[in-house]
């Protein structure tokens, strides 16, 4: 028998079927809100940025993070782009005022996480160093801890602020940066690309000039550059300069490196220099004597509570001496008027100063064929004091009785063959520098003239180193006297004999 279905009574799954879809509804509306989120969230993002509150929101938090002070200028939106006036930000240590800001933000990226802003820029920027508060002074008022909690963004939408931010770089057309004497004004600034964790960002600047805190003798002030480029890195604790490029007067150029510590001021700056002008260092006695272009490597270093430190180890290029007091003496002893102007081919030194001297080493003065130089000196206010070895070929010394046997004796096995070698000591004053090698020479003039043959004695050298030994007229005639009036000659012995218990205990004997 066929059972029948009572009237008004249905299947049991049927009367559930509205639950699964009322279900799918509620699935299908949260995988649909899930996907328009982002949408949401860049809507949202896109009406409270334009918002006066926002702004606001953002000089607070620029506050707090700097514990000073912040004031940004009304935001003014066109589609993606955003303008500003001028921003001024204030911490215990930095002043930064930046105007005509300019900005573009990839609403799309934040769909990634991402806040990723474009094409910024600014047309003037100035970061300066204020003083830091000495010790013991009372910490100044800090800002109250920013609070966000009140941001006006729904609770449903926070998860999905992107927590990332990248900037695709920052360009000045007018940077301006100033700490303890150091200046760098209307230099043109790039920064590269920055993401949010990175603690340090790249930089280049080009253009502009660099004024700095050191006072170079004879100038009357501070040196300044023509800043050509420069490669940055703005870290935590410190600035640091890798590449860059300067010109100063006379097209000379100087690349540098070096770095300099925010908190201290401890600054290290890497200079080589070439092409330097040399007589914009030199006093006017100087100028007219010596001439050059310098090129070398500068060492300098200091900090807010030490003094200037420095070394440099250089070297003259083109360089000339002319009008030294010595070198018309050897003119005259040697009839080689390559003396009168003496090219240098070879001129180099290291210079280091300790306390109130100046110690200059290392020094090597060459001219190919006629003489070197090598030695020390040491510089005190204007008075100096020196030791050198002067190597001359036998050529020059031919013309000088005695020199070759009796001063240029001294030996020097590192310099170069074919040189003989004598030790000079100068002292004296930068003004009139006096050396003991004219003395010497005479010396030796008169030894020649008691113990050599008279065929030595001979020449104009002769003649200018013979008269403190037998007087003027005497001397002109040298061979002459020697082998005539027996007179003469007993009284040039006697002068001899004077002079050489003078000068015997300075230079060797025969």
């Amino acid at each position: 028998m066929q059972r029948r279905t009572r009237p008004g009574k249905r299947p049991y799954s049927s009367s559930f079927r509205w639950l699964w879809w009322l279900a799918a509804l509620f699935l299908v509306s949260a995988v649909v809100l899930v996907l328009l989120a982002p949408s949401l969230v860049t809507g949202y993002i896109r009406t409270y940025l334009q918002k006066d509150d926002f702004r606001l929101k953002a000089q607070d938090m620029l506050a707090a993070r700097m514990d000073g002070s912040a004031r940004i200028a009304p935001l003014v939106w066109n589609d993606d782009t955003v303008t500003v006036a001028d921003l001024s930000l204030t911490s215990p240590a930095w002043n930064l005022d930046a105007g005509g800001l300019h900005a573009s933000l990839d609403f799309g990226a934040i769909r990634h996480g991402k806040w990723s802003i474009q094409n910024s820029g600014a047309d003037d920027l100035s970061l300066r160093h204020t003083t830091a508060p000495t010790a013991g002074a009372p910490p100044a008022a800090t800002t109250a801890a920013f609070d966000d909690s009140d941001d006006g963004i729904p609770s449903f939408l926070r998860r999905y602020i992107p927590s990332q931010t990248l900037i695709s770089g920052f360009e000045v057309h007018r940077f301006t940066f100033e700490q303890e004497g150091w200046r760098i004004a209307e230099a043109q600034l790039s920064l590269g690309a920055w993401r949010s964790g990175e603690v340090s960002a790249s930089a280049r600047l080009s253009g502009g000039r660099l004024q700095t805190p050191i006072q170079a003798p004879q100038q009357k002030e501070p040196l300044q550059f023509d800043l050509t480029k420069a490669t940055l890195r703005a870290g935590e604790s410190q600035f640091q300069v890798s590449d860059a490029t300067l010109r100063w007067k006379q097209a000379s150029q100087a690349t540098l490196r070096g770095s300099l510590k925010y908190q201290t001021g401890a600054w290290q700056l890497f200079t080589h220099v070439k092409a330097l002008p040399l007589d914009e260092f030199l006093d006017e006695w100087w100028k007219q004597r010596l001439s050059g272009r310098v090129e070398g490597d500068l060492e300098m270093s200091g900090s807010r509570t030490s003094p200037l430190t420095w070394k440099a180890d250089v070297a003259l290029k083109d360089a000339a001496l002319t009008g030294l007091p010595i070198l018309d003496k050897l003119v005259t002893y040697t009839n080689a008027h390559r003396f009168k102007r003496l090219v240098l081919d070879i001129c180099s030194a290291s210079i280091r100063p300790k306390g109130d001297f100046l110690h200059i080493d290392h020094i090597i003065v060459q001219s190919n064929g006629l003489l070197r130089i090598e030695g020390s000196l040491t510089i005190r206010g204007r008075a100096l004091e020196g030791d050198f070895l002067l190597g001359v070929t036998p050529e020059t010394l031919s013309g000088i009785p005695g020199a070759g046997n009796r001063v240029f004796v001294d030996a020097n096995p590192a310099g170069p063959p074919g040189l003989q070698w004598a030790r000079v000591h100068v002292v004296g004053t930068l003004d009139a520098p006096q050396e003991d090698l004219s003395s010497r020479l005479i010396g030796a003039a008169g030894m020649s003239l008691l113990l050599d043959t008279p065929g030595a004695v001979v020449g104009k050298g002769a003649e200018t180193l013979l008269k403190p030994v037998l007087g003027e007229d005497a001397a002109k005639l040298p061979g002459k006297i020697i082998n005539g009036a027996g007179g003469v000659i007993e009284n040039g012995v006697n002068a001899g004999t004077g002079l050489l218990k003078s000068v015997l205990p300075v230079f060797p004997g025969k």
